[in-house]
């Protein structure tokens, strides 16, 4: 492998930490797909809540009308981080510029180094402060190539839904990876075949994660958001725009490549960096063979838009206004990244 480059019933189970005044007042403007009305502190509690799936789950709508920080089996996950990874503010204007703007692989190992001691997958709210310095919740942008698009499995976010069956994904996130090598990039484009092997490990060591939620797809992105698109545009400049944040579940040493310190680690782990931009609320393809920071707006079109290099698609569902029946999905009753 080519090495990395450098440079069964509901209920509730209480976690104590206290409900971060962000993550509130972040929930609080989001709009839910299911047309349920803005979270408020009394919906919550004075304290976040971490769920128990019940076996009735049908669909992310089903879940996340329910459960504004997703559910586990065992209610093992950090709510915390699950209500920022499903956040659901609408697509910035045109006219938008994110305070920052990624184009280099070295600019997210700084973020990785920076993280304050002590971050694990269960206590994201008590660093909460130092972590919203660094630019969590903010609006951010990528600019680089796209690696990959895959379907994820199960996830305590998404009430332990799965894929299965369901090639599309209605129900989990698309987990996306965005690198910053022009060569690696070269290696995926004109295919639309997922990569596999030491490729794909190559690609997923040297490039960070982006991620698109159901919830945002279906209601802002129906038809034009597939996992079809974004294969179609592998290996493509692209610029991505989503909330970041810091997937804390992934801050280890055998996953995360930052940390990887040991022969084992630097095999093992699958991803350059634990922050993310999560979850996506832009993503745009560049119109010529060439595209980068600097590239003006016009160089760019949104992902399925017409004139990205063959990719257009026809805009249905939500994307113009009328939403299509989301097809149903029975909670997994177990999978490998639920959170337990």
């Amino acid at each position: 492998m080519p090495a990395r480059k450098t440079s069964s019933s509901g209920g509730f189970a209480r976690n104590v930490a206290p409900l971060a005044p962000l993550a509130l007042a972040l929930v609080m403007t989001a709009v839910l797909p299911s047309g349920r009305q803005n979270i408020t502190q009394a919906d919550l509690g004075t304290e976040t809540e971490a769920a128990v799936c019940p076996d009735d789950i049908t669909d992310f709508q089903d879940c996340h009308s329910r459960f504004p920080t997703g559910c586990s089996a065992k209610a093992g996950y950090d709510p915390y981080l699950n209500l920022l990874k499903n956040q659901l503010t609408p697509p910035p204007a045109a006219s938008f510029k994110p305070p920052q703007v990624f184009d280099k692989l070295e600019q997210f190992e700084s973020l990785d180094q920076n993280m304050p001691q002590g971050l694990t997958s269960r206590n994201h709210a008590q660093f909460r402060d130092d972590l919203a310095k660094l630019g969590e919740g903010k609006l951010f942008a990528a600019v680089g190539y796209l690696y990959y698009a895959q379907v994820t499995g199960a996830e305590s976010s998404n009430c332990g839904l799965d894929s299965k069956g369901d090639p599309e994904g209605s129900n989990v996130d698309f987990h996306i990876g965005i690198g910053f090598d022009p060569g690696l990039a070269g290696k995926v484009a004109g295919s639309s075949a997922k990569p596999t092997g030491t490729l794909m490990k190559d690609l997923q060591q040297n490039s960070i994660i982006v991620e698109m939620t159901p919830q945002y797809r279906f209601s802002f992105e129906e038809g034009i958001w597939t996992i079809e698109n974004l294969r179609k545009a592998l290996g493509k400049p692209v610029r991505v725009t989503g909330q970041l944040i810091v997937d804390s579940e992934h801050n280890l040493p055998g996953q995360n490549c930052s940390l990887a310190s040991t022969a084992k680690e630097k095999q093992s782990c699958w991803r350059a960096s634990t922050w993310e931009l999560h979850p996506v609320v832009q993503f745009q393809v560049c119109k010529s063979a060439s595209c980068d920071a600097s590239s003006s707006t016009s160089d760019w079109a949104n992902l399925g838009q017409t004139g990205t290099g063959g990719i257009s698609t026809a805009a249905s569902g939500s994307a113009s206004g009328n939403p299509s029946p989301n097809k149903k999905k029975k909670r997994a009753s177990s999978g490998s990244n639920t959170g337990d």
